[in-house]
């Protein structure tokens, strides 16, 4: 199981709310093994998830949070190319998760190309509009602040 923590004066806490309901179902005063390892940015993460949802809210095409997801990643290029034994190329949408993009640099990019995506989807709304509502949504759902 996976969760992610925030270090603190007084060791790690649960750095969300997930990870905080996972936090309690291990017994006080066992021991557990753990890789602690420095994911990319959880804040770029949350943006990227709050422009998601934003999009995915305010849009009427699909019903499925997970299909959307889907459709702008390849809409934004965020792709994998497969041959089939057919030898026909078919795209399939690559994973935004941080062990897909481990990297701040490469996620920056697939970000960028989602925002074009989404303001598109979206219509009348700029990209530095949609920049503020992201900040905000982040803000409130997250308590991330772009």
């Amino acid at each position: 199981m996976r969760l992610y923590l925030r270090r603190t004066l007084t060791g790690f806490d649960p750095a969300d709310d997930h990870a905080r309901d996972i936090h309690k179902k291990y017994k006080l005063g066992e021991v557990y093994r753990a890789d602690v390892v420095k994911p990319r940015s959880y804040k770029h993460h949350c943006l990227c998830m709050a422009l998601l949802n934003i999009t995915y809210e305010n849009q009427d095409r699909y019903a499925n949070f997970e299909t959307f997801r889907k459709a702008v990643a390849m809409a934004s290029g965020h792709v994998e190319e497969l041959v089939t034994l057919d030898g026909e190329i078919v795209f399939t949408p690559k994973s935004i998760s941080y062990d897909a993009i481990p990297d701040d640099v490469t996620f920056g990019k697939v970000m960028s190309q989602m925002m074009d995506v989404c303001v598109n989807i979206l219509g009348g709304m700029n990209r530095s509009e949609l920049q503020g509502e992201v900040a905000k949504y982040a803000m409130n759902h997250y308590g991330i602040a772009a």
